[in-house]
């Protein structure tokens, strides 16, 4: 039974770990705002097959 205890203490300890991480990675991945569109064509001349896709 010298080893229920440790076990039981490090089974704990890691399910703690484990739910911090998620926690974390979850708030770190959300994203709270909506990216600006990028305008830099002119829809004209992207219709008369000049297209321009942005800053290379």
């Amino acid at each position: 039974m010298k080893f229920a205890v440790p076990g039981l203490i490090s089974g704990l300890a890691g399910a703690i770990i484990g739910v911090i991480a998620v926690l974390g990675i979850t708030a770190g991945a959300q994203q709270n705002s909506i990216p600006d569109p990028e305008t830099t064509a002119d829809p004209g001349s992207s219709v008369l097959g000049n297209v321009t896709y942005g800053s290379r």
